[in-house]
């Protein structure tokens, strides 16, 4: 069974949110937990989708019995990504040849700095938006990531953000063939 997405715009920026027609169903104030899934290099939040499914298919009961909080799986594109794409060419790597980048690295830096900035600005205004302005029932934030998405996370937790869960996945197949 697949899990319910809602797109909605917050802060000027599109979002994907999974689970949150599920969690509508469930009683006024029941406690969630909120998790970013945070794409790759050259991919954009889509890429997500198959993650966030398997994330919210968690929710429910376990053993026979409710489980304590009801997670919600956030998902965006990076600066440059997806919706925001402005220049592909600023995505691609130091690569030799007519698919040359020379300023691949603080264009990767400076994308993956703000999408810690995005996260950490969500959290401030996203109970509103998904709850209305009475709510907060969000009692863990997490963050995940691919590739970029990973560093992504790594930033978001360095800059001290109040999480419970980072999940940090970088893959090096491209480096192999």
């Amino acid at each position: 069974m697949s899990t319910s997405r809602t797109e909605l715009t917050v802060n000027g920026l599109e979002i994907s949110v999974y689970g949150l027609t599920e969690y509508k169903k469930l009683n006024e104030g029941s406690p969630a937990a909120v998790m970013f899934a945070m794409h790759g290099r050259t991919n954009n939040k889509t890429q997500m989708e198959a993650v966030s499914q398997v994330l919210c298919s968690l929710n429910g009961r376990k053993g026979g019995q409710q489980l304590q909080r009801h997670l919600l799986v956030v998902t965006f594109d990076h600066l440059n990504h997806g919706s925001r794409l402005v220049d592909k060419t600023r995505n691609l790597g130091w690569t030799k040849g007519k698919n040359n980048n020379p300023t691949n690295g603080i264009d990767q830096w400076s994308m993956m700095s703000a999408a810690a900035q995005t996260v950490s600005a969500l959290i401030d205004v996203l109970e509103y938006y998904l709850f209305g302005p009475h709510q907060q029932p969000v009692e863990v934030w997490g963050c995940l990531g691919f590739s970029m998405g990973a560093h992504a996370s790594y930033i978001t937790a360095a800059n001290g953000m109040l999480f419970y869960i980072y999940v940090y996945i970088y893959i090096i197949y491209r480096f192999f063939y």
